[in-house]
């Protein structure tokens, strides 16, 4: 009947390590998945980093061409100024030599004309012969003027008339350089105003192109906070379940110490040392596993330990955690034979469900002395140690005080 209980409680104690196992193991998948997850995050922001980066020096370098471009349409706005200029001063002129075409033009008709009435009276329109002038009594003098002034009249005319074809020619050949003149203005101005439309063109692709990285940018702004976020939110999670992961781990390695196979035993190396100075140094006082902790409830009764259980075989050692007095050193029903040690400032342990006692009432003990010896005498399901820690009579975790390494 003993053996079929030891072998439920070690499957009992089994299945709950395997449970906590993998707890702790999903907790633990759990956690690499978040890890992995959060490193794809952090690949994707540094990755969205480097194209930020990317576009706003490609955008700078834009900005940079851009204002060489607005740079060479100011100067070729410049230079359409001037050309309009030239154009304009050039028009002015050859509308003035028009002009001045045109009244040479009336002037030479009027010459001409004047030179015509001349040339009539002269030779076309019959006249009386200075012999018959002579002869009705003109005064030869005035014959002599009259043949004389038509003769200069006539050179005059001629002169005149030379004279405004002279004119006439060069303000022609002028007309014509400043026509030549006027057409490599415009053709030079053509030029200018199609190099200017293709700086225009460019300059408008490059904004169009300066605008498509900015909103590029911007969404990758987005796009990066999004991930930050994630980031927290997913570092926040790691760090919960790191968290959870470290809680199970201890509650394990907890059981584990609970449960494993205690090697140490106590000496006298703390004699003299205030007891209250003593927590997480002691040792267990006997070789063995520790099967039941404090708070935990016995299988048989479902009393709770108020101490922790030991599980040793019969006859082995027990020995005092500390110096002490013994004040009680009898058998005490559920106790067995139980001997208690007083170690001051109120400060007791407590030894049960011993074979024997190796001491009496009022002995004082040393750190590692021999008490008694393992046995079964308290009615528990298997030999070994029951071991209570008290202060002011009110009983505390001994595993708390005890040093497990």
């Amino acid at each position: 009947m003993i053996k079929n209980l030891t072998i439920n409680i070690l499957l009992i104690t089994f299945t709950v390590l395997i449970f906590s196992s993998l707890s702790l193991a999903g907790t633990q998948n759990q956690t690499t998945e978040k890890k992995v997850n959060l490193g794809q995050i952090q690949k994707k922001i540094n990755d969205i980093d480097k194209k930020i980066e990317k576009n706003k020096e490609t955008k700078e370098g834009l900005k940079k061409a851009l204002k060489k471009q607005e740079k060479k349409i100011i100067k070729t706005k410049k230079e359409l100024k001037k050309i309009n200029n030239k154009e304009r001063i050039n028009k002015k002129k050859l509308s003035k030599l028009n002009g001045e075409i045109k009244k040479l033009k009336k002037e030479l008709a009027l010459g001409k004309k004047r030179q015509s009435v001349i040339l009539y009276q002269s030779y076309i329109k019959p006249k009386p012969g200075y012999l018959q002038m002579f002869l009705e009594g003109v005064n030869p003098n005035k014959i002599t003027r009259e043949i004389n002034y038509l003769g200069y009249l006539s050179r005059s005319y001629n002169e005149n008339i030379t004279q405004i074809k002279n004119t006439y020619n060069k303000i022609n050949e002028k007309k014509e350089t400043t026509n030549k003149t006027i057409k490599k203005i415009s053709s030079l101005k053509q030029k200018k105003l199609v190099n200017n439309k293709k700086l225009l063109k460019q300059k408008k692709a490059k904004k169009n192109v300066i605008n498509k990285i900015s909103k590029k940018i911007e969404s990758q702004k987005k796009l990066k906070k999004k991930l930050i976020a994630d980031e927290k939110k997913l570092t926040s999670i790691i760090q919960k379940l790191l968290e959870k992961s470290k809680k199970e781990s201890a509650k394990k390695s907890k059981k584990k110490k609970s449960i494993k196979d205690n090697k140490n035993i106590p000496n006298n190396k703390f004699d003299g040392i205030n007891f209250a100075k003593l927590k997480k140094k002691l040792r267990l006082p006997v070789k063995g596993r520790v099967t039941n902790k404090f708070g935990s409830k016995r299988k048989d009764t479902g009393v709770t330990y108020k101490g922790i259980f030991i599980k040793a075989p019969e006859g082995r050692k027990v020995y005092a955690i500390a110096k002490g007095k013994v004040v009680f050193a009898r058998v005490l029903k559920g106790y067995g034979n139980i001997i208690i040690l007083d170690h001051g400032n109120q400060y007791m342990s407590l030894y049960g469900n011993n074979k024997s006692l190796n001491k009496k009432e009022n002995d004082i003990v040393k750190g590692g002395d021999t008490i008694a010896l393992v046995g079964n005498s308290g009615g528990n399901i298997t030999n070994g140690l029951y071991y209570e820690l008290r202060r002011k009579s009110k009983p505390f975790d001994p595993l708390k005080w005890t040093n497990n390494k």
